[in-house]
């Protein structure tokens, strides 16, 4: 730990004491930096999700995504309207699949947002903080809103980190530097990309080998 003990740097022998801290700290209401397979985010507990936007001073008509720990997860959130084999080709990846939400989510969360969007990252240690906690996690990138620079390191994100309780450093991340392809699925047998992000080919291959077809 250093920074006060904010920022703890990942190793292979201390992956069970981060998810612990990074557990107790959510427990608590706090906010965690983490790393995914495409930038590092931020998040916290769904009740505490207006944290977030005061933190990246994002504007409330900018809907929060949620990680989970598993595609199978998305049935407990949303409407899913895709085959689980579907949703085992997308996921784990850097796509955000977008449902109907379902009336379990907190009212806090996204309030009178009728959709939710879905994250699984290709990041052992998000899957594990979600299924040790036991619920999903209210998540959005890094930076403070309409930041042109998205953060693949925590040096990218200096300004933010007196304000963020952990952060979880897993040192530079090799990716495009895009965000994750965005993907409403709320009409079935549909699909629309909302933000191309980085996996926007091989997704819409995946979408259209199942037989959805693209709307615009």
């Amino acid at each position: 730990m250093t920074a006060a003990g904010r920022i703890l740097r990942l190793t292979a022998d201390n992956m069970e004491e981060a998810i612990d801290t990074a557990v107790s700290v959510f427990l608590r209401g706090g906010i965690v930096a983490l790393p995914t397979d495409t930038l590092y985010g931020i998040s916290t507990l769904l009740p505490f999700s207006d944290r977030l936007y005061a933190l990246k001073q994002r504007p409330f008509e900018k809907p929060l995504g949620i990680f989970l720990p598993s595609p199978t997860s998305m049935k407990l959130v949303s409407k899913q309207t895709i085959s689980d084999e579907l949703a085992n080709c997308l996921l784990p990846g850097p796509v955000t699949l977008m449902f109907e939400r379902l009336p379990t989510l907190p009212a806090e969360f996204n309030p009178g947002v009728a959709n939710v969007a879905c994250r699984v990252p290709d990041c052992p240690i998000v899957s594990m903080i979600c299924r040790k906690l036991g619920q999903p996690l209210a998540q959005t990138s890094a930076n403070v809103s309409g930041s042109p620079l998205n953060p693949t390191s925590i040096d990218h994100f200096k300004d933010l980190q007196p304000y963020i309780d952990l952060i979880l450093d897993n040192g530079q991340i090799v990716s495009t530097g895009e965000g994750s392809t965005i993907v409403d699925l709320t009409v079935e047998s549909k699909f629309r990309i909302v933000r191309s992000g980085c996996a926007e080919k091989e997704t819409m291959k995946t979408l259209k080998s199942f037989g959805l077809t693209e709307i615009s």
